[in-house]
């Protein structure tokens, strides 16, 4: 049997760069390299397949009728190649994230900067959904959530534990009457568990609090709260900012109780999603 030509796929893509650019110098820079390095990769594809592509002139080339019509077979191929590794490249290069509305806008959101300025060509898209909503199956390749003492945790990553602490405003801490009895309390857990966790580990009646509103968040909590409408039992990861701004302050005598722990998932093992997850290992660390 007859060896085929064994034709360079290179050859063949600076054959097409050179048929759409009409120019030696302009597909030499479009791929480059020299025009003289374009001009000896088409002679060789030339006399390998026994053709003539270009009728040359002064640093201009013109497909001659067989040039045409191999450039009008070979592009649509190059062009799909050439698409497929963009695509390949802008998946390894952009991740999903999903976390509970809280901590994507109080935690993750406020420090991507830090991250892009270790990892700039990744992207990151987050996605949130409320703490009731959140679902243990997404399709996002890292997913981050809460969970409560003795809640099964199997296949999720530590990322940091959930201690929490009363934090009010300024504007209702009013000296010696700013204590637990005479402070309105925020509810923002289903059935108060937070509280009732917090309650017991200081052995404190749930009766002794006296609460106000109730919101499905954290966050719309915390709002609340700087607003001076009560008190929040609030993550201390959340309330980093407050409390430096001094918009918070955490009630004296007591110091932040755990009431869970933070947890992720990844659906993918990208460089870009290593790089990530171990960003967040080394965030959290900082905070501790």
């Amino acid at each position: 049997m007859q060896d085929k030509h064994r034709i360079s796929l290179n050859a063949i893509r600076v054959f097409a760069i050179t048929a759409r650019t009409g120019s030696l110098t302009a597909a030499g820079t479009e791929l480059g390299v020299t025009s003289g390095a374009v001009s000896h990769q088409l002679r060789k594809l030339e006399d390998e397949l026994g053709v003539t592509f270009f009728q040359r002139g002064n640093n201009t080339v013109t497909l001659t009728e067989v040039g045409r019509r191999f450039y009008q077979e070979v592009a649509p191929a190059i062009g799909l190649l050439e698409r497929s590794a963009d695509a390949l490249y802008r998946n390894e290069n952009e991740i999903s994230v999903h976390a509970t509305t809280s901590l994507a806008l109080r935690w993750l959101i406020p420090s991507l900067d830090r991250f892009r300025a270790l990892c700039p060509q990744v992207r990151v898209r987050v996605e949130t959904s409320s703490a009731r909503a959140f679902s243990g199956v997404s399709d996002a390749d890292i997913s981050i959530r809460h969970f409560r003492p003795g809640t099964e945790t199997e296949a999720w990553e530590f990322l940091a534990r959930d201690l929490r602490r009363p934090v009010m405003s300024t504007n209702l801490h009013t000296g010696t009457e700013s204590t637990l009895p005479n402070l309105p309390a925020l509810q923002c857990c289903i059935g108060n568990w937070d509280w009732k966790d917090w309650c017991a580990t200081y052995d404190i009646p749930l009766s002794s609090l006296t609460f106000g509103h109730e919101f499905d968040t954290d966050d719309a909590a915390l709002h609340a709260c700087v607003a001076g409408l009560g008190m929040v039992l609030a993550p201390t990861i959340l309330t980093g900012r407050e409390i430096r701004s001094g918009a918070l302050l955490a009630l004296a005598g007591y110091e932040p109780v755990e009431t869970g722990t933070y947890r992720y998932k990844r659906r993918s093992e990208s460089r870009a999603v290593r790089q990530f997850c171990g960003w967040m290992d080394g965030e959290m660390r900082g905070l501790e």
